[in-house]
């Protein structure tokens, strides 16, 4: 059976930000200070610059777009054995359209007790559909991401399925440390 269509998600440079993250960053404290893994092109962290945060991006690649200034933009392997931001913290942790199981642990201990993880990226759907990413180790399985994160906080929102722009996605938004969601409120799309 086919997932859930979901919201439009456009995700080229000279488009905005993620479309889950521009609904969940007013969750984020104020003024706070907000990680943003793989930033890619840019698109999200110039968003998350103004609404007025703290940013610190990383990729491995140094982007092409220009970040405002203020920026802290960080060039750096996240998939090396040791993780580079050992010892930060962080009111947000966000990643969209990448995934490092490796060091899923790593982004929890980055993020403040109370702070918010907003995450999205692809599922098995999408290689099915269109034939990439090509990694599995690039790919959720079904329900993976809401059990990768369910134990870690109070799940505040949860979407698996295809958008409107044929991306087959996974999406949680989750408040570190507030008890997790109990089994009988999991939405888990069939």
């Amino acid at each position: 059976k086919e997932p859930v269509t979901m919201p439009v998600d456009i995700s080229v440079a000279s488009d905005p930000a993620s479309a889950w993250l521009m609904r969940f960053a007013g969750l984020i404290k104020p003024e706070g200070r907000v990680l943003e893994i793989a930033c890619g092109n840019g698109r999200n962290t110039r968003f998350l610059k103004l609404c007025g945060f703290h940013v610190t991006a990383v990729d491995v690649n140094v982007p092409a777009a220009h970040f405002p200034e203020g920026v802290d933009f960080r060039q750096l392997d996240l998939e090396q054995e040791d993780w580079p931001l050992t010892g930060l913290a962080f009111d947000a942790v966000v990643g969209i359209n990448y995934l490092w199981r490796a060091h899923w642990a790593s982004l929890w201990n980055n993020l403040s007790e109370g702070g918010l993880f907003i995450y999205e990226t692809f599922t098995g759907h999408q290689f099915r559909r269109v034939g990439k990413p090509r990694s599995a180790e690039h790919l959720l399985g079904p329900n993976e991401l809401l059990n990768l994160c369910r134990t870690r906080g109070e799940v505040v929102a949860y979407e698996e399925g295809l958008t409107d722009a044929a991306m087959s996605l996974a999406r949680i938004v989750v408040r570190k440390g507030r008890g997790e969601m109990p089994e009988s409120r999991l939405y888990c799309p069939r």
